[in-house]
């Protein structure tokens, strides 16, 4: 039977006495498990980043072979690993506290690393076959989604994701998440244009089996290119969507050995009448690259250098010089 257009809208929509609640819907997956973000509040017009400490339900290791996400539209949703050597979760706070990318929330840890970046609301994945992510036994992590409320009401997002198990024996690579751009350079003149550039070295070993692109609501254009050996840039990704970047899945992967070149380039036109900068709202501007790789050897071992922080685990590099803007 069909569902007349208003039935289905109030199927969605629960509204109590705060706001409305923005319904979800996600089958639990059979092989894996499933995790909520605790509710809160975005007030009218609000632009709000969240951030929730949270144990992972696996009592045992597990290799992950997808991942899905259903959000009411926002911005972005961000899987952090906790990277600090406090195991009391007493120590962490409780529910959902505002905070940019989860900085400076942890006692002891001041910058988390990245374990599953996304870009996009309802975003789902798979790994290509021998490939997964790898999760500790009830592993520490924050729940990092940031929304924005354009409409004349509170909401309340429903927000839920699946973890989907690998079968036993078929992994040989573990794959990592990144994140690398720039934040010191953006600055896009009122009522003008501006396009930078920005080359990031890679400081080990690895191999790059997704990528997408990252900006706010003045972005225009995005690319990804692959550096040669004679310093020639080579496009293997653009897009002109910022809120909904599509994800390109190298086939076959692309490797690049330590001292090799990966640059992102970005487009804006700002349409306000002042200056735009980096920022974590999305009235301010971003541009990244957001993906997952595997280590050679899947190699352990604490990541530093080449405008990258310091992680165990993925690549978090927000410092990568810029060649032309």
């Amino acid at each position: 039977m069909r569902i007349p257009p208003l039935a289905a809208l109030l199927a969605l929509l629960s509204v109590p006495a705060m706001g409305v609640v923005l319904r979800t819907h996600l089958k639990k997956p059979a092989h894996g498990f499933q995790m909520r973000v605790t509710d809160f509040t975005v007030a009218p017009d609000q632009d709000l980043e969240e951030c929730e400490y949270r144990r992972l339900p696996n009592k045992k290791p597990m290799d992950v072979s997808g991942f899905e996400l259903r959000m009411p539209e926002g911005h972005h949703f961000v899987i952090w690993a906790y990277g600090g050597n406090i195991t009391d979760d007493s120590q962490f706070p409780k529910g959902p506290v505002p905070a940019v990318g989860c900085s400076g929330v942890a006692p002891d840890n001041t910058i988390p690393q990245v374990l599953i970046p996304i870009q996009t609301p309802n975003a789902r994945f798979r790994f290509p076959d021998g490939i997964a992510l790898s999760i500790d036994p009830h592993e520490q992590v924050w729940l990092n989604p940031h929304m924005r409320n354009g409409s004349s009401e509170t909401v309340t997002p429903d927000i839920r994701f699946n973890f989907y198990a690998a079968k036993k024996g078929t992994v040989q690579h573990h794959a990592q998440g990144l994140i690398i751009g720039n934040i010191t350079n953006i600055s896009i003149p009122a009522n003008g244009d501006y396009t930078m550039t920005s080359e990031w070295t890679s400081p080990i070993d690895l191999t790059l089996i997704q990528l997408q692109t990252h900006q706010h609501r003045l972005g225009t254009y995005a690319n990804i290119e692959m550096v040669d050996d004679g310093g020639t840039p080579h496009k293997v990704y653009e897009n002109t969507t910022w809120d909904h970047p599509a994800q390109y899945w190298p086939d076959p992967p692309i490797h690049l050995t330590a001292g090799q070149k990966m640059r992102i380039t970005c487009t804006w036109h700002n349409t306000d009448d002042h200056i735009v900068t980096f920022g974590p709202k999305t009235t301010d501007e971003m541009c990244f690259i957001l993906g997952f790789f595997y280590r050679d050897g899947d190699a352990t071992g604490q990541v530093v250098g080449n405008g990258c922080l310091p992680s165990k685990k993925g690549l978090f590099c927000p410092l990568a010089p810029v060649v032309t803007n």
